[in-house]
């Protein structure tokens, strides 16, 4: 780990990486391909490593550094892959029960309002075997009938609320890093009854590091 350390941060000089480089950086994450676990901890670390050259270089740049790492993580096993899903029914409802059921390191939330016991369940279990959740919601419907926010920061959960008259409304979740779900889809019982709803989940590397991006960048601001 030492090693692809160095290596990164010899990348991050100037925010480019060169072919010997590239040629350096392939044979030190080559055993980490397959070993989700291995990749988990290098994927944190080229995040951990992107947020903080935001402040530096700004977070278009940055971003597409960490775009290049991650691909180079998952080259031998990555294939690009978006599916959208529909509401009414339980499509929607089923696919975010199983983003968070498969969430094993991390899961950052970023939803208007939580009121489906049904999510709450699954977010709960995921909390319990050790999943990192972080939420970002909005404060006027934290507050309201039906709410579950408070009982997610009683599990423990960190739970962080915008402090505008407008309201947060962004629908979207990243699971370890590289899976992004988002769309009109609200966590709520309504939305999967009644309401034409969508939700598009994608592990294009692009869109989960904006995505990321977004969520690092609120959550610090809300702090």
């Amino acid at each position: 780990m030492q090693a692809i350390q160095q290596s990164l941060e010899a990348s991050l000089e100037d925010f480019a990486i060169s072919r010997s480089e590239r040629k350096e950086l392939k044979p030190l994450l080559a055993h980490a391909h397959g070993d989700k676990t291995e990749q988990a901890k290098i994927r944190q670390l080229a995040f951990r490593m992107a947020t903080k050259a935001m402040e530096e270089v700004g977070e278009v740049t940055a971003m597409d550094w960490l775009e290049s790492i991650i691909k180079l993580l998952y080259s031998n096993e990555m294939k690009t892959r978006a599916n959208a899903y529909f509401s009414p029914g339980d499509d929607c409802l089923h696919r975010i029960r199983q983003l968070i059921s498969e969430a094993r390191q991390t899961l950052d939330i970023c939803v208007f309002t939580i009121t489906d016991n049904r999510i709450v369940e699954k977010l709960e279990v995921a909390h319990q075997r050790g999943t990192t959740i972080r939420i970002i919601s909005d404060d006027t419907k934290s507050e309201d009938l039906g709410s579950d926010m408070e009982a997610l920061e009683k599990l423990g959960i960190p739970c962080r609320y915008d402090r505008t008259s407008a309201h947060m409304h962004h629908k979207f979740a990243i699971a370890d890093t590289h899976l992004l779900l988002t769309g009109s889809y609200n966590w709520t019982r309504s939305a999967s009854t009644a309401n034409n709803e969508n939700i598009i989940v994608s592990n294009t590397p692009r869109l989960v590091t904006s995505f990321q991006g977004e969520f690092d960048r609120m959550w610090r601001a809300l702090a």
